[in-house]
């Protein structure tokens, strides 16, 4: 539903964390509102794009930004005036909050507890003009879009929860197990060995719990040799 700003919702099983479908490359105003937190750390990857006044045989290096941020006004004041294309934001406030830019689509919100992350879910949908939700029907783990103005549904109705960051190894693996008997019952019953063996090397690649932040920023990146 992107003629809303917001198309949908993920609560996170912390039950602290949420996810929320927004179009992130024209909708970075929204992180005004956070202006009044002090930012700890923040990473941001980004390229230079002069879009039609670019030679065409010019390509800039992917980058990370070194300048530091007192607030996220001071920080969209700064790229507002910059020709970028936005590839990784991540930022970690004081009062121990992040926000993480998933490119283009979602943004993830962290907060300290329970009370604040609904807070914080009533606020932006305030803020988008949404009507308000009711949180506590939600399932975690569970996608939900906007039909219509104010009515929330999932994705998919008979979709099982699916794995987010906070998940033990434990659930993680008894998640595998039961998406193989749901979705694969026919295959293991013809040869379960080989349909398991398949499975789990799919999603082993899917759910590497191992990667470093250095996996999950684009090849490529230059650290910044100049001030910003």
């Amino acid at each position: 539903m992107w003629n809303s700003l917001i198309g949908g919702i993920e609560l996170f099983s912390d039950k602290k964390s949420f996810s929320m479908d927004v179009d992130t490359k024209t909708n970075l105003w929204l992180l005004m509102h956070f202006k009044h937190l002090e930012i700890k750390s923040k990473t941001l990857v980004y390229q230079v794009n002069k879009g039609i006044r670019q030679r065409k045989n010019t390509v800039y290096p992917i980058r990370k930004m070194r300048k530091k941020f007192k607030n996220t006004s001071e920080l969209l004041e700064y790229i507002d005036l910059k020709p970028y294309d936005i590839y990784n934001l991540e930022i970690e406030f004081t009062n121990g909050w992040k926000i993480k830019q998933q490119p283009s689509v979602q943004f993830h919100f962290y907060t300290s507890s329970t009370k604040e992350r609904d807070e914080l879910i009533h606020k932006l949908i305030g803020i988008s003009g949404q009507g308000v939700i009711d949180i506590l029907s939600l399932e975690e783990n569970i996608s939900y879009y906007y039909k219509g103005v104010d009515k929330l549904v999932k994705v998919f109705e008979d979709k099982m929860p699916s794995p987010d960051e906070f998940w033990s190894e434990e659930r993680r693996e008894a998640w595998k197990k039961a998406y193989i008997a749901k979705h694969y019952k026919e295959e293991i019953e013809e040869d379960p060995e080989e349909t398991k063996d398949t499975f789990f090397s799919t999603m082993n690649s899917t759910l590497d719990t191992d990667s470093t932040e250095k996996d999950r920023v684009p090849w490529g990146i230059d650290s910044d040799d100049v001030p910003w």
